[in-house]
């Protein structure tokens, strides 16, 4: 039988979900891309279509450390470290370990572990930050030991991850994955043990990896009935680790090696689409340019594509081709925030505000939980001098990013501006009424 103790009341699961965003913050340095952040939280979201009625506003987030790592915090929040991404061979093995922490959240498994007092859990979570933080010499030993004592008490039990590979995978399945991802990962673990059996990647640490584990996946999808996954676009997973790792190695010996790759495939388009998109981020347009044209020839209208050859062309000056490329991304992928994102970026830069404003909204209106559209929302607005819309929607950015303090000051800006009586400033006042109430 599975623990049976009375988890914390969900709210107070949020409220931990949300102090926990803000020591994170403190403490991790997230990936601040929006091709990574979309990315994430895109398949992520086609998850939780399949989970029935969501209880939290689930929030993905990626942290650049080298471990192979992922947890999940009560109340809908999910990190993912860098090193986990660079390792998934697919989408579908990302979706694995996606489905696999959605469950420990949806089943409310760290209550049901650690008991109904919701501080001691925030705590425990906590300790393990603590390791991240530095010191030297005994007081950090001490740090990591507590750490790794906190992680192995949060690991949970057997049935619990039974639990979480069993629904998981059922969810990344009747979502259009390819079940065979979660048995990928989990063999990805065992080669990790195995090659680090001194330095336990975290990961197994906080999700112990056993043979029953392993057996119970197979029989899991084994049982599944036949269901044809939809294929999957890998090409931006490594669009993603292309991005991950120019941000901590050599960017040069990136595009190296795609170089490299494309000099004995030629006419690969995914090679050439992937080489240009890594000299775009070295600033090295023209060969960019070149090599996007080259994989444009091969495989018209590709996703994706498009959209980079809007944002290389916005870069040379090539205003035509940029509105052009982006227009026609969006009538390929019309629910693509990425889309009406880089086009609102594109047409602020040519000082087309409200058009620039409508797209942005449009981004925000797809990914509501995404910050990046609200923000450059408000700042289009201040500099359309509307300024009740600026600091409404800069307050919302804050929000999204934990800042309740700054939140509460804009929308009382934008309040002072637009008036109690108006039916928009009683929505402000009810929000803020929310704000200040909820408990830090």
């Amino acid at each position: 039988m599975l623990p049976s103790v009375t988890p914390p009341a969900e709210d107070e699961e949020t409220r931990i979900s949300r102090e926990f965003r803000r020591e994170a913050k403190k403490i991790f340095k997230f990936v601040n891309q929006p091709e990574v952040e979309r990315y994430v939280d895109r398949t992520a979201r086609r998850i939780l279509s399949a989970t029935g009625p969501l209880s939290y506003d689930y929030r993905f987030f990626v942290v650049e450390d080298p471990q192979l790592n992922a947890f999940a915090v009560p109340g809908g929040s999910i990190y993912l470290f860098t090193g986990l991404i660079e390792r998934a061979k697919s989408t579908d093995e990302l979706a694995g370990v996606l489905g696999h922490e959605i469950v420990h959240i949806k089943g409310r498994h760290m209550g049901r572990s650690s008991g109904p007092d919701a501080v001691s859990v925030l705590s425990l979570l906590a300790t393990v930050l603590l390791a991240r933080s530095g010191g030297s010499g005994g007081q950090a030993a001490s740090i990591v030991g507590q750490a790794v004592a906190a992680t192995r008490q949060a690991a949970y039990s057997r049935q619990l991850e039974m639990e979480s590979d069993t629904l998981g995978t059922r969810y990344m399945a009747a979502a259009g994955f390819d079940p065979q991802g979660t048995l990928a990962f989990l063999k990805t673990m065992e080669q990790e043990r195995a090659l680090n059996p001194i330095d336990v990647p975290a990961y197994i640490l906080s999700h112990p990896l056993t043979q029953e584990r392993v057996a119970n996946a197979e029989l899991v999808v084994k049982s599944l009935a036949p269901n044809k996954p939809r294929p999957e676009d890998n090409e931006t997973l490594k669009k993603v680790q292309i991005l991950i790792r120019m941000e901590r190695t050599n960017r040069d010996a990136v595009v190296s090696e795609y170089e490299k790759l494309v000099q004995k495939n030629p006419n690969d388009p995914e090679l050439l689409h992937l080489l240009g998109f890594a000299q775009f981020q070295l600033g090295l347009l023209a060969p960019a340019q070149k090599n996007y044209e080259k994989s444009w020839k091969l495989r018209p209208d590709h996703l994706g594509l498009l959209r980079e050859i809007g944002r290389l062309a916005s870069q040379t000056g090539d205003y035509e081709s940029a509105h052009k490329a982006f227009n026609r991304a969006i009538v390929l992928e019309p629910n693509e925030p990425l889309n009406y994102y880089y086009l609102g970026e594109f047409l602020e830069k040519i000082d087309d505000l409200r058009n620039a404003a409508g797209a942005y909204l449009n981004a925000r209106n797809l990914a509501p939980l995404w910050d990046k559209p609200v923000f450059r929302l408000g700042q289009v607005y201040a500099k359309l001098d509307r300024l009740a819309d600026a600091y409404y929607y800069l307050g919302r950015s804050h929000l999204l990013q934990d800042e309740d303090e700054r939140a509460i000051a804009d929308f009382e800006r934008a309040l002072k501006i637009i008036g109690d009586n108006s039916p928009r400033g009683q929505m402000i006042k009810e929000e803020l009424k929310t704000l200040k109430s909820r408990k830090r």
